[in-house]
This record gives C-alpha cells, structure tokens and sequence, in this order.
C-alpha cells in the first residue's frame, strides 16, 4: 500500500478523491448554512414549501396580471399551477383552465398588486407593500393561486414540490455528510502531503517538474487566477449563465491547483529550500553580495579616511535636502529630526564602544590581565581593535604563567639539588675539620686541610644564599611581622661589625633620632637585610674610608641609608648591580657570590618594604624603605 500511494497512479487517485471530498464538504456546507438561514430546522415542511413559492408566485402575477390587462393572451403554461385573478370590487376576471376532476391543494395563496396607467394603457403593476397608493392608481388586483392535490404533472413547480421534499428530510444528514467528507478531505490531503517527493523506488526525495518553478512566481500566478476567477463572479450580477458556468469550472480548476501548490510547498519544505527556491530571495542574495562587497572596499579604507568619507556623503546629501526643500521648514524639520534619529544612536554605538576598549586598555595597562574585552555587538574596526586586546591580554597571560612556571621549577631545583649537595659538604666539612685537628709532622697536610673546610664552609654558605634567594624571590620565604624599632638594628650592626670593620680600615659614623622609630618587620629577616649590607660593604668599600649608617623618617616613611665609597670603579648600573651572581668588581677576587643584594631586595619587599641602589661615581649607596606605625 505504502508503494502504491507513491506511484503516479495512487497520487493521482488521492489527489480526485480529495478534491471530490472537497466538493462534497463545500456543497454540504452551503446548503446547511442556506437551510440554517431560511430556518429549515424550525419550520415544517409545508412551511419551507410556502418559503420557497414566495418569490415564485408572486413574480408569476406580475406576469399574468400584465398579459391579462394587455389583452396578449400569452400566458404561464405550468400544469400544476392553478390561480384567479379578481378586481378590487371581488369580480372574477381571469381564471386557469382547470376541469372538475382536478383535486386542488387546501393552501391558497393571495397576493395584491397595484397598476399605474397612462392613459388607456397600463404602464407597470407592482406587488401591493412595495408602492404607497397615490392618484395614479386606477386599480388593485388580487390573484389566488394554488396548485393541485400531489403535483401530479412534471413542471417547475412539480420539481420545486419535490426538491423541497428531499432536502428537508436530508435537513439532519448533511452534517454527517459534511463531517465524513471533512475527514475524507483532510485525510486524502494530509497523505498527499505526505507523499509529496516520494517515490516507491527510493527513500529519497525525488522533486518534480513543478519544484524548479521559483516559490514565489507560482503563489503569485494562483493568486492572479483566483482574483481573475473573483471577476467573472461580478459578471453574474448580469445572470449571464455562460460566465456562471465558467465560474464554476473555473472554481474547480483552482482548488486543483490549490492543492497543486500545497504538494508543491510541502516538496520544498522536505527539501529545505522553499525559502531559498524564490526569486526574492535570490535578488536578496545579490544584494547582499553587493553590500558586502562594498562594505570589503570601504574596510579597505583606512579608518579616518571612511571616516571622513561617510561625513562627506552625509554632509551631500544634506546639501541636496536644503536645496531642494529650502522654502518648506517644516520638511526641513523632519528630515532634520529623521536625521538626528538616525546618527544618535550612531554616535552613541561609538562612545560605548569606545569606551568598552578604553576600559580593555586600562586594565592591561594596570597589568590585569584576566579582563576580557566584551567584542559582542562591535562591527568592523571596533570588533577588531578588541579581538587584538583580547589577544594581548591573552598572550601576557600565558608568558607570565610560563615565566611563573619557570621560577617555581629553578626554585624547586635549586632546593632539591642544595638538599642532595648538603648531605656529602658536611661529610667533606666534618672530616676536613678531623684532619686538621689531627697532630701531623707534615705542615703541608695541615695547611691543606685549613684551606679544605674553609672553601666548603663557603660553599656551604653558597647553597644556603642560593636556597634562600630562590625562596624570597618566588614568596616562598615564611615572614613572622611584628613591631620593631628601627634604632636597634644600627645599634646591633654598629656593635656586630665594630671589629669587622676596623679589620677593613673602615669608620662607622651612624645617625639615628633620639625617639624610637617603630615599623613592621621580620626582626630575623630584617637583621638579615642588614647582615648582607654590612659584609658588602667590609668587603667592597675603600680602605681608610667612612661607612655612613642614617635613620631619618621621610613622609610617614622610616628611611635606612647605607654609604660608603666603593674600592673598585663601578662601571655598572644599579638595576644589574641588584641582579643575582652579579658583583661590582670586575676581578671577581673576593669571596662574594653575587647574592647579597638580590637576597635583601628580594627580604625587604616580601616584609612590605623596598630597597634601592645609587651610584654616584665611587659613592655608592644602598636605601632602605619602611612605612612607620
């Protein structure tokens, strides 16, 4: 079954039996709303009968009372019709052939009519409630009709009896024909549709002929055949049974291409292309083709010169308005407000968007590099100016996680291999301290192992500088912040270093108020910071020079200066001075590592202060910053 309605032959078969269904419904509607309309449901059957005589008889009078008074003697020739015609006086004037035999129906039918004359000679006769009488009535007319017992003989009103006769008994059953026809109907057109492209060979779709026409050429020549088939039903205002016919085959014509059309679009929406298969769409099409084909032009332009570009047309085209409508200001003044309507929103586009990129900047520039540029709803330069920040935030991000990554892993390698070195430099430290402490006759072995657990005391010191470099650069350093007075750390580096520094040939000279000067630091770390300091400068300073140590509180700041004049020319600048494995001296003779500076800057910064280096010629000078509470 499934394979037959697919074949042409089963198509066409649904396709007549939904039309004729079809039919069968209109036509059952029709005659129940004309039978709801002249009340067959709440008259009798002799009343519908009556109903239907009305306009019958009543124009059969006019043509018996005109031919009788004219004396024609033309007239009606219908068998079953029996009528009398008496004057206003009761006179019998005229009378149908009727013989004895002849049985009549019971109802009689009455009608009065009036006449107009012109002199001697009637001029028109009217129904009696349709004219009110004047003077140049000369008479009113009353005709009786009634037909006879049965309607035995086979006329038009023969035919009227009996049409009445049937559809009044089918008053009820036309429902049920229209409710099984509507089913019928809609069956037959839901399985068209549904095997509309289909084939009984293939599961695919198979379009037809009809589904290369263009969507809209085909819906827009159904409706000029249905607006022509409108017109000819005019023309029956003339009772021109010819066109009334063409009407009639021209309506059924229509609802086969009705349904010819609704196969067609339920074809191209299987297909997806009932859209697309239209000329408008395709003239769409090629306009957007054309626009964005200028639009890739204009981008081509450089933004100021678009710019300037769409300023220029704007400002033509308000040059044609103002020399066009100069002498109407009230046209100048729609077109200024549709003007307005138009650039406002424009301009205000641009502000916020603009102003979304200026926020995007900012934050970059402020170094957060988690903001995100919101580039939804920009067009063109816009969108792409904010695609690039996006891009940079995007790309810092990701060298700073490297560079993070990077720290944490020499962190973490210098402590594992500090860790694994640490375990054989104590043996070495322990055992070069036994032997040196071994009574021996040869000088040499003692001397050697002096110069043994000096150089791995310093390498040990060395790996401790590394590990603990590596962990206040990265944070990683625990800080206990407390209370301290500045004061006491130079009162402690002065008697820490006293002896150190004479050793040197170096004069401390420290300066400090008298009143205690509280700040918030490590004490542990801040001796550090200090340690560093001052074995920088016994080390590096100018033999038979001052050292300087200054506390001074500068805006809410306490300020610790370390001076001295440097031994060896520093031809370097402070930022590499401050950087890790990097000495002023360019011999490299001392016993420094490179670390104390990178140490105490990286110390100070994590207990919430700062360290700077200047140099002025041989003057070099380490400041300390801490705030005061």
């Amino acid at each position: 079954m499934k394979k037959f309605i697919r074949t042409m032959a089963g198509k066409s078969l649904i396709f007549v039996g939904c039309i004729l269904f079809l039919v069968v419904a209109a036509v059952s509607a029709f005659g129940a709303v004309w039978m709801v309309n002249y009340e067959y449901y709440t008259r009798t059957e002799q009343q519908t009968f009556e109903w239907l005589m009305e306009d019958e008889l009543r124009y059969e009078g006019y043509e018996i009372l005109r031919e009788c008074l004219n004396d024609n003697g033309v007239l009606p020739d219908e068998a079953n019709l029996l009528y009398e015609v008496y004057t206003d006086e009761g006179d019998l004037l005229l009378r149908s052939d009727i013989t004895e035999n002849v049985k009549a129906e019971p109802n009689i039918y009455s009608y009065r009519y009036g006449t107009l004359w012109n002199g001697d000679r009637m001029t028109d006769v009217y129904y009696h409630d349709e004219w009110d009488a004047t003077d140049e009535i000369a008479t009113y007319y009353t005709i009786q009709f009634s037909f006879k017992a049965g309607f035995p003989e086979n006329d038009r009103y023969g035919f009227l009896y009996h049409f009445n006769h049937i559809i009044y008994g089918f008053r009820y059953w036309i429902f049920v024909v229209l409710l099984v026809s509507l089913a019928l109907s809609l069956t037959c057109f839901i399985t068209l549709m549904c095997v509309s492209a289909r084939r009984p060979d293939t599961e695919g779709l198979v379009p037809g002929p009809l589904n290369r026409v263009p969507f809209d050429v085909l819906l827009a020549a159904t409706v000029l055949f249905g607006v022509f088939l409108i017109y000819l039903g005019d023309l029956l205002f003339y009772e021109d049974y010819a066109v009334l016919f063409m009407v009639i085959v021209g309506g059924f014509a229509y609802a086969n291409i009705l349904l010819g059309l609704c196969m067609s679009i339920a074809a191209r929406v299987k297909q997806k292309i009932l859209v697309k298969n239209t000329v408008i769409y395709r003239m769409f099409c090629l306009i957007g083709r054309i626009f964005r084909g200028i639009a890739a032009l204009l981008l081509q332009i450089p933004l100021v010169w678009r710019t300037a570009l769409i300023l220029g047309v704007l400002a033509f085209f308000e040059f044609l308005v103002l020399l066009i409508y100069h002498w109407s200001p009230e046209t100048l003044m729609l077109y200024w407000l549709l003007e307005k309507f138009l650039l406002v929103p424009a301009v205000l586009y641009i502000a916020v968007t603009l102003r979304r990129l200026q926020k995007g900047g900012d934050a970059l520039a402020n170094g957060d590099l988690r903001h995100y540029t919101e580039t939804q709803g920009m067009f063109w330069d816009f969108k792409r100016h904010g695609e690039n920040l996006n891009s940079i935030a995007e790309g810092m991000a990701i060298a700073v996680e490297e560079q993070m990554k990077s720290e944490r892993m020499k962190t973490e390698l210098i402590t594992n291999v500090s860790h694994d070195i640490k375990t054989p430099l104590t043996s070495i430290i322990n055992y070069a301290t036994l032997i040196s402490n071994e009574s021996c006759e040869n000088e040499h072995i003692t001397e050697y192992s002096a110069v043994l657990v000096r150089q791995s005391e310093r390498l040990k010191r060395l790996i401790e500088d590394l590990v603990e470099a590596s962990k206040a650069s990265s944070g990683n350093l625990e800080v206990d912040i407390t209370a301290c007075d500045a004061s006491v750390f130079l009162t402690q580096a002065g008697g820490e270093y006293a002896e150190k520094l004479e050793s040197s040939g170096l004069t401390l000279i420290t300066k400090q108020p008298e009143t205690p000067v509280q700040i918030l630091a490590d004490g542990r770390r801040m001796w550090r910071i200090f340690d560093n300091l001052m074995n920088n400068i016994c080390k590096y300073a100018q033999s038979g020079t001052r050292v300087y140590l200054t506390l001074e509180t500068v805006g809410g700041n306490a300020v610790i200066t370390f001076k001295n004049t440097s031994r060896d020319a520093l031809d370097i600048s402070e930022e590499e001075l401050m950087e890790r494995f990097v000495r002023g001296d360019a011999s490299r003779n001392t016993e420094g590592n490179g670390l104390g500076l990178s140490i105490a800057k990286s110390l100070a910064e994590l207990q919430g202060g700062s360290l700077k280096l200047e140099i002025d010629g041989d003057l070099f000078k380490a400041i300390l910053t801490f705030s005061i509470i």
